[in-house]
């Protein structure tokens, strides 16, 4: 079920409070400086490294045993609150914003040996000493995020040819990109001070070209990344309540927002990276630690996993979890706190049950908003959008009935949801108003409503049969409020509707005098 980005669409109130949630620690390290960002390395025999980005310079450190975490090398560079790193091959790739370009460092030796070799790339045909950030793709393009060249957009390098020397392809440099990573010949950027999430084409490195774009919801938008079959891209917005958000990206001219979704709404904690690996989402989430997120259902995201490196900090700042690496053999996350250190994490990835549904009223099928609902038994309740439709994950386990309530309609239970991990549900909820089956389906009767939508005056035109003698035309709003009634003595006619309606939905329709409902059409009033 796509959602608009427009509408609030189901707002699900849960008491579980987070600290530890399917994340352990197993590892940790502290550091005297402050830490930046993070990467993961694994050697041909199987060691797995943590690649630290500190205030001071570069830190690697074995984490093949999680318990036992050993600094192996550092590497002394420009001071700079902002270190980006990633890999290609046997190399490390380090960007900073202040002064010195990328820095390279050959892993090769390790384990064992001791790391000598190392460069600075700081650009030819564009030169540069800062970048804020750097992404290397599955054939060894580098795109350099940020730079002090130009606008600060991507400059493509290719890595193939020789490792330590980066070799220039061209320059994308419409928009600075704080950060975004590239797939095949698309490069996704985050134009930060656009507030845009970018689909760039890059089949041709001399000559980019922009083939879509979409805004995010915090208009701040810092970093993307495409989910495994490509169909969709999150993004995260490094404001106060910041989200992250899900986009449909399978029409990059009409590129869909699908679900928003924050962690500790209402506390102003800040949203950092997040990346994909499966179903999943892990986020670094600054105050809040380090979240993960179920999102096998793009439009329909909840939170399965989260570990607070920061306890001492809530709220909005920048402190706390700057950086994770959820790409490591062993399947353990590497965490990277400012103040506090490295953290190496043991995730349990579990998907959630989700429910995704439309409700509509039984007669007409238009869709109903409003409609409160609630899991009973559990702290799951939230209400319909204006499209109908709604949406919940959960974790709880067992079987639950929902209950639908809505003024004027009469209380609808669906039951027996059995709640398991993986469970999904698509429901499709119809709810009458009190006696408002039909009386009798081979009734001839015809109502008509029009102009439609109306302004000042609507003309309600009807027929009816002997069979509807003695009925009512009726004017309810969308909580079944009659707001206009008249009893029609003819079987043929028309009825002219003045009254001071507000702006907004209304239901018109025939029903006999023990309130049954013969016909209903939706109006709206302009």
């Amino acid at each position: 079920m796509k959602k608009l980005a427009f509408l609030l669409l189901s707002i699900t109130f849960s008491a579980l409070t987070f600290g530890q949630l399917n994340i352990e620690e197993v590892g940790y390290k502290s550091y005297s400086d402050d830490l930046s960002d993070i990467w993961g390395y694994a050697d041909e025999e199987g060691n797995e490294y943590a690649l630290v980005g500190t205030y001071s310079g570069l830190s690697i450190v074995d984490v093949t045993d999680p318990s036992n975490p050993t600094e192996v090398f550092f590497g002394t560079g420009a001071g700079s609150i902002w270190r980006d790193i990633k890999t290609w091959g046997d190399y490390a790739y380090v960007s900073n914003e202040s002064f010195g370009g990328v820095y390279i460092v050959d892993l090769s030796p390790l384990p064992g040996g001791e790391i000598t070799v190392t460069s600075s790339f700081t650009g030819n045909a564009y030169p540069f000493q800062s970048a804020h950030n750097l992404y290397i793709d599955e054939t060894g393009k580098m795109y350099i995020f940020g730079a002090d060249n130009g606008n600060g957009g991507a400059i493509i390098c290719d890595l193939t040819s020789d490792p330590m020397n980066p070799e220039e392809l061209g320059r994308f440099n419409t928009y600075y990109l704080h950060d975004g990573m590239a797939r095949g010949d698309t490069l996704w950027g985050a134009a930060i001070y656009a507030g845009n999430l970018l689909a760039i084409d890059v089949s041709n490195p001399a000559s980019p070209s922009i083939m879509g774009s979409v805004s995010t919801p915090g208009n701040f938008t810092h970093n993307c990344w495409v989910s495994q079959d490509g169909t969709h891209v999150f993004t995260t917005d490094e404001v106060s309540n910041g989200y992250i958000g899900a986009y449909d990206v399978s029409d990059l001219s009409n590129i869909i927002e699908t679900d928003i979704i924050q962690t500790a709404p209402g506390t102003n904690v800040i949203p950092h990276n997040t990346h994909v690996i499966g179903d999943f989402l892990v986020t670094s989430y600054y105050t809040e630690g380090i979240t993960i997120h179920d999102v096998s259902r793009p439009d329909n995201i909840f939170e399965v996993g989260h570990f607070d490196t920061s306890p001492g900090y809530s709220g909005s700042g920048y402190h706390g979890s700057w950086g994770a690496y959820p790409f490591l053999p062993s399947g353990n996350i590497l965490a990277s706190d400012i103040e506090n250190g490295l953290y190496i994490l043991a995730p349990t990835y579990i998907k959630a049950t989700h429910v995704d549904g439309l409700v509509t009223d039984s007669v007409t099928g238009d869709p109903l908003f409003n409609v409160a609902y609630d899991v009973i038994g559990t702290d799951i309740s939230g209400q319909t959008a204006f499209d109908g439709s709604f949406s919940f994950g959960t974790l709880e386990n067992g079987t639950y009935d929902i209950e639908f309530t809505k003024d004027g309609y009469e209380t609808k239970v669906v039951e027996g949801l059995v709640f398991e991990n993986g469970a999904v549900y698509d429901l499709e909820v119809e709810m009458s108003m009190p006696g408002t089956t039909s009386v009798d389906e081979n009734a001839e009767i015809e109502l008509n409503a029009y102009p439609n939508p109306f302004n000042s005056e609507l003309t309600i035109s009807y027929a009816i049969n002997s069979k509807s003698a003695g009925s009512t035309i009726q004017v309810m709003d969308v909580t079944g409020k009659l707001m206009f009634e008249q009893t029609l003595f003819d079987s043929k006619g028309k009825v002219i509707l003045s009254n001071d309606l507000d702006s907004g939905v209304y239901f018109v329709r025939i029903a006999n005098s023990q309130n049954q409902q013969f016909q209903m059409k939706r109006i709206i009033k302009m």
